[in-house]
């Protein structure tokens, strides 16, 4: 049963088998996040910005635990078929993997 909550994506992703994430980082909430998250993983230190280092394929962060990042798209946005389309890639694969508990941002009035 979907379930909303607010707060830090990188949190949520510990509780769930794949975090989606959307957005970019910048000076934002989600650059202050990234860092805090990335520098507590060893093999993520070394990524800036995940949004174009690490988008559009899974990241195991941690055994059975995975990210997938989404960037924003023109004016910091998407459009209903750009959201369907950025999620039918991610929700695929967690589907032919087995996965299902997935945790998103972004998307709650969808």
């Amino acid at each position: 049963m979907p379930q909303s909550t607010q707060g830090d994506i990188f949190q949520a992703a510990a509780r769930v088998q794949l975090a989606i994430v959307f957005g970019h980082v910048g000076l934002n909430e989600m650059r202050h996040r990234w860092v805090a998250f990335a520098s507590s993983q060893p093999q993520l230190r070394q990524v800036r910005d995940p949004f174009t280092e690490l988008a559009g394929h899974p990241v195991e962060w941690s055994q059975g635990k995975w990210l997938w990042f989404v960037p924003e798209e023109q004016n910091h946005g998407m459009t209903d078929t750009q959201l369907a389309h950025a999620l039918e890639v991610p929700l695929a694969w967690a589907s032919q993997n087995g996965i299902n508990s997935v945790a998103t941002n972004g998307v709650a009035n969808t």
